[in-house]
């Protein structure tokens, strides 16, 4: 699940290396899964921030026509988030109300906006793969995730038009 492409910023608990109790680093994102389960490190929340994130792209893709590159490590920091969030609130159910409720509405706030950025972006990648197959140019502009489906419907696409 995890790829190690996307970096997380974690507060450690306690010390581990180089690293002391309090300091905050930037680490992989497996290693901030891994260390966060055994109570090792504090995940930062930035879930707001990725929200933003994809609120840019977002707009970025309503306000132009042709597919534009998106944060490397977009859709990875999103994915981590939706994963943190859902554990903590499972993890500190008894913790107080409001907090749950904020971290579900992130949550919530996170897979809408992340759905809603991959429906367009997959719709604008149908469309490429009509007009423009294996374009090196579109694959510069696409998430690994994304390249993988445009380089997969560009060879559907050849093979029933016969020109694979």
């Amino acid at each position: 699940m995890f790829t190690g492409r996307a970096v997380i910023a974690v507060k450690i608990l306690r010390p581990l290396g180089d690293w002391n109790t309090g300091d905050v680093v930037l680490i992989e994102d497996w290693k901030a899964k891994e260390l966060w389960e055994a109570g090792v490190v504090e995940v930062v929340d930035e879930a707001d921030k990725v929200i933003g994130e994809i609120d840019r792209a977002i707009a970025e893709e309503r306000e132009n026509e042709p597919l534009m590159p998106i944060p490397a490590g977009l859709y990875e920091r999103a994915e981590f988030y939706m994963y943190y969030l859902e554990n903590y609130v499972r993890m500190n159910a008894g913790e107080g109300i409001e907090t749950i409720n904020v971290k579900l509405t992130k949550l919530a706030n996170l897979k809408k906006k992340l759905e809603h950025l991959k429906t367009i972006r997959f719709n604008k990648i149908l469309k490429a793969v009509m007009l423009r197959p294996n374009s090196l140019e579109l694959l510069s502009r696409l998430s690994p995730e994304e390249r993988r489906v445009y380089l997969q419907l560009s060879k559907i696409r050849n093979e029933w038009l016969g020109e694979g």
